[in-house]
């Protein structure tokens, strides 16, 4: 018995021995086979991030950006409503808010008033003038026709006196040599004596007609006075005028109104508050017009140029990728243009990469685009040969 369980166990060893060998064998084939595919994937990711590397310039340090607008105010006054909630939708010249404007629309009835009397006072000085102008061109004309009418009767008056001096010189002529009688010459005389009189009351009365015309004329520059005056008037209306418009301003300035076509970000104030000039009330800022603002290494922005094509994904959009062009290449770094650069006052000098702004504007999206979210951006490199 002893004999057959040895003769039996020993070729059960064997096989076990043969299993294990075999065993071995599988797993070290399989091991050299994940080796080997463990090798040509790295091989494959290696060359795919050389060419990836070759081919584009790539950055995870973007942003989608957009203008955003500050609101603010040109008066200080008390808030009385507000229009918007943030969040809301708002088109260019929509009111934001309201301030208190009774005493601005107060004042603009006061100007308004204003400039309506001196409408009227300007009305009234018109109809003087008219009349005035009329008037006075009627009595220069009568007076002007007494003158010569005068001048008429002054030519009759001395024609007499030259008839009657020539009748008195015939008469005395013939009295000295005694052919008429004394009664005939002093008849002669008195008539001569009658024209002369005649002709000097002719002059007085051309004298007073002559003053008359003038007096006449005189007032006919008192309708230059009025129109003077007018003048005046005209000029103080055109101020009263220029105030109610600058009233007007001053009053549409208590309605804040949206500069824009966009969406309500963030408001400063509620009803109640006391606004204050020059301060920001709403921010602002349109969803239709966002750009992804890159900040590009220095060492690879030889090869950045506007109009290179890019490829954009965003944080938010996992899975959606999105196209782009270069717009614009900014012309000095990022560090350069902060409020507080680095200027190195210690001599502690530390060489850091600087960073270099690029402008990409996308392509058509069919979601919604937030300013200040991440994403990552590939750009296409140009040479310096390429077309832009």
């Amino acid at each position: 018995m002893g004999m057959d369980g040895n003769i039996s166990s020993t070729p059960s060893e064997s096989d076990t021995r043969s299993r294990r060998v075999a065993s071995l064998l599988r797993s070290r084939r399989t091991r050299l086979w994940l080796a080997i595919v463990a090798g040509l994937l790295a091989v494959i990711l290696i060359v795919r991030f050389l060419s990836d590397r070759a081919a584009y310039v790539s950055t995870a340090d973007a942003r989608i950006a957009s203008d955003m607008i500050a609101v603010s105010t040109d008066i200080s006054g008390r808030i009385t409503d507000v229009a918007v909630d943030e969040g809301d939708r708002v088109s260019e010249g929509d009111v934001l808010f309201r301030i208190d404007d009774r005493e601005a629309s107060l004042l603009l009835a006061q100007y308004e008033a204003e400039a309506e009397r001196l409408r009227a006072e300007i009305a009234r000085e018109d109809t003087r003038v008219t009349l005035a102008s009329s008037k006075a061109g009627s009595e220069v004309a009568a007076r002007a026709a007494g003158t010569q009418s005068a001048s008429a009767s002054v030519q009759s008056a001395q024609s007499d006196y030259q008839t009657a001096k020539l009748d008195f010189d015939r008469t005395k002529d013939l009295f000295d040599r005694g052919r008429v009688s004394r009664a005939a010459l002093d008849q002669a005389q008195n008539a001569l004596d009658t024209a002369e009189q005649a002709v000097r009351r002719a002059e007085a009365d051309r004298q007073r007609a002559a003053a008359e015309q003038r007096t006449a004329s005189i007032g006919s520059q008192e309708v230059q006075l009025i129109e003077h005056d007018l003048s005046v008037l005209r000029a103080a209306l055109l101020q009263a005028e220029a105030r109610v418009d600058a009233q007007k301003v001053v009053l549409d300035q208590h309605s804040i109104r949206s500069p824009i076509d966009g969406v309500v970000d963030e408001i400063f104030y509620d009803v109640g508050e006391h606004s204050l000039r020059g301060f920001r009330m709403a921010l602002l800022h349109n969803p239709d017009d966002v750009w992804v603002s890159a900040n590009i290494k220095e060492t690879d922005i030889r090869n950045v140029r506007p109009g290179a094509p890019v490829l954009v994904k965003v944080d938010s959009y996992p899975g959606i990728r999105f196209s782009g062009t270069v717009d614009r290449v900014h012309d000095a770094t990022i560090g350069e243009a902060s409020l507080m650069p680095n200027p190195n006052a210690n001599g502690v000098f530390t060489k850091i990469t600087q960073r270099i702004s690029v402008s990409i504007t996308l392509d058509e999206a069919d979601v919604a685009l937030r300013p200040g979210t991440m994403v990552r951006v590939r750009i296409r490199k140009q040479a310096d040969g390429d077309a832009r």
